[in-house]
Parts: structure tokens; C-alpha cells; sequence
């Protein structure tokens, strides 16, 4: 995951390992697109991998509040220079174009859903997944919170029920889950690079070090 373009961290996350990186564009300061172009190329042409393109929104977890014109226009204007593009199921407002705009351009596409409260029911995780799917969703990603292991439980069941898709469980309880649910399939887990933006989350060299441990075990 990375906040800005820096140079260092970009070659920090490629020396642990990273296979992809996520650029969080609501974490920049200067969020003129031409200038955005510039550092995602030159990012690509640093790392070398691909990369998910994401402007999260303010109520999903977003860095800052912009408006959904402003981040219509931010996708449009960078998904040529990525290779997933990651939008909420929540932008009803937006996700038809942008995805639209990432096919057309050949990108994957995540839908994603974060709840930073609590763990959906089993019939509300259902409901996500299909509607996502029915969006365009190459991927569907379901974050939400885990107070319990009863919630873990039911994140992982959501993961065996099949497709592709990324399930993290959020939270003090849930940092296991970036370990081992993509043991059980979830196609991504994500370790930050030079802050954690997300409760329970793994620095990238922890999830590369459980990995080494338990994976291979």
C-alpha cells in the first residue's frame, strides 16, 4: 500500500517482496491528474509491479473528503496507468462509469465494501458479493471489522463459498486473518509499507515473515 510516491519505500517494498502495490490517491496532498500520471509511471517503472488503483472515499476509510466529480475524474484520468482498479460498492454514484472506464482499458476491477464497525451477517456478506459481481466486479473485496471469532468464522465462510475474492477481518482480533485467509483463497492480503492504514493491518515484512512460518509449514 502507498501513500505518495516515495522513492525509498517504493524499493523497501520490492526488496520484502511485495507482488503488487496499491496507490491510495486520496493520500496525496497534490491531486492534480497530470502530475499523478507522472508518478505512477514513474512508480511502474520503479517497482516493476502491477499496480491497484484506488480513490477510497471519505466514509470507506478515504484519507480526505472529495466530492464524487473529483474522483470520477481522478479514475478516468489514471486507470490507463494501472493495472486493477479497486472502487466501493458504496459509489453508486460513480462505479458505473469507472467501471466502464477500467474495462474499456482492459483493467481488472475490485468492488469493494468496508466496515469498520462490525462483521456483516451471513445473508448481508451474500447480498455484497452478488451485487458486486452483477456491478462488473472481477474481484469483490469485504473488509469489515471482527470483534469476535464468531465474526471470523463467518468471513471465512463467506471465502469457502467460492469466486474470486479478497475477505480481511479488521481489527486487534483479526490480524490473524491477513495471514491465513489467503491460505483458505482470498486472493490478496495487504501489508502497508510505510504506515498502517487500516485497523489490525500487518506491515508487509510481518505478513512476508508469518507467511515464510506457517505457509511452508
Amino acid at each position: 500500500m502507498v501513500e505518495g510516491i516515495k522513492t525509498g519505500a517504493i524499493k523497501k517494498a520490492v526488496e520484502q517482496g511485495a507482488d503488487l502495490l496499491e496507490v491510495r490517491v486520496d493520500s496525496f496532498v497534490d491531486l492534480d491528474p497530470a502530475s499523478l500520471a507522472v508518478s505512477l509511471r514513474k512508480l511502474k517503472k520503479i517497482s516493476g509491479l502491477p499496480i491497484i488503483l484506488t480513490v477510497r472515499s471519505k466514509k470507506e476509510g478515504g484519507l480526505q473528503p472529495l466530492s464524487d466529480r473529483t474522483r470520477a475524474a481522478l479514475f478516468e484520468a489514471l486507470i490507463p496507468y494501472s493495472d486493477i482498479v479497486d472502487i466501493e460498492l458504496s459509489s453508486r454514484g460513480i462505479i458505473k462509469n469507472v467501471v466502464s472506464s477500467a474495462k474499456s482499458n482492459g483493467k481488472m476491477v475490485i468492488i469493494s465494501h468496508h466496515d469498520f464497525k462490525s462483521t456483516p451477517g451471513d445473508a448481508a456478506l451474500r447480498d455484497i458479493i452478488e451485487k458486486s459481481r452483477k456491478k462488473g466486479a472481477d474481484i469483490v473485496k469485504v473488509a469489515a471489522h471482527a470483534g469476535s471469532v464468531k465474526d471470523l468464522k463467518r468471513l471465512a465462510k463467506a471465502l469457502l463459498g467460492g469466486g474470486d475474492l479478497i475477505i480481511i477481518a479488521m481489527g486487534g482480533k483479526g490480524a490473524a486473518s491477513r495471514v491465513f485467509f489467503p491460505m483458505l483463497g482470498s486472493l490478496i492480503t495487504y501489508g502497508s509499507i510505510t504506515g498502517k492504514t487500516a485497523p489490525g493491518q500487518l506491515t508487509l515484512k510481518e505478513i512476508k515473515e508469518a507467511f515464510k512460518k506457517y505457509a511452508t509449514a
